[in-house]
């Protein structure tokens, strides 16, 4: 699972990646940021912890899923495991980020965001990133992360349907599956009207701008 890590970059020119990976390349090289080589995304221990308990409840509630639908295992195409390996990636890193925010320096923090970000191309795991830069001060690089979020509506609606519902259903299933990703407030375009609640989100940031 851990080998998916960075598997956005690369390939796509449209503005939202282009313009979250220079980002990103800027704050890794900027502030030394931990668990990347040369530009990409390596895993720590604690980040494989983390996958593996994702993955693991995922396998969970499958198995109750199959076990309620009288079969002995679910079986996933493997374009939508794909795209399910994406978002548990993701929910697992931006869990990481925010269980442990007073024990591990701000820049483990970024790089948990980033490295989310990297795997599934969350938006809200570039604002956690923005949000972190504006606590710190950086303000410029914090307003390039808003601005980045903001690209997203128009990259998510270029992409095409059957990608789009692969990943509506992967996060609306692992919400089913992990109760402890359900409780966590984290957000993710599972949700209904996610592109208002994102677009709220960055207007409530953009005040610390000035």
């Amino acid at each position: 699972m851990a080998g998916i890590l960075g598997s956005a970059f690369g390939g796509d020119t449209k503005q939202y990646v282009q313009d979250g990976y220079e980002l990103t390349q800027l704050l890794v090289n900027e502030f030394s940021l931990p668990g990347w080589v040369n530009g990409r995304p390596s895993t720590s221990a604690t980040n494989e912890q983390y996958l593996d308990e994702m993955l693991d409840g995922f396998r969970e509630g499958s198995r109750a899923e199959a076990v309620r639908k009288g079969a002995e295992s679910l079986s996933y195409h493997p374009e939508y495991w794909a795209i399910i390996e994406r978002a548990l990636s993701d929910c697992a890193l931006r869990m990481e980020a925010i269980e442990n925010p007073n024990s591990e320096p701000w820049t483990a923090q970024a790089s948990a965001y980033l490295k989310a970000w990297s795997s599934g191309l969350n938006p809200w795991a570039r604002l956690g990133v923005a949000e972190l830069l504006f606590e710190q001060g950086k303000t410029k690089l914090a307003s390039r992360a808003l601005q980045v979020c903001s690209l997203y509506p128009r990259y998510w609606n270029s992409r095409p349907s059957k990608e789009r519902e692969f990943t509506l259903l992967s996060y609306l299933t692992i919400r089913d599956y992990i109760h402890r990703y359900s409780r966590s407030g984290l957000r993710d375009v599972g949700e209904p009207h996610f592109e208002e609640s994102l677009s709220e989100e960055i207007c409530t940031l953009k005040p610390k701008q000035h």
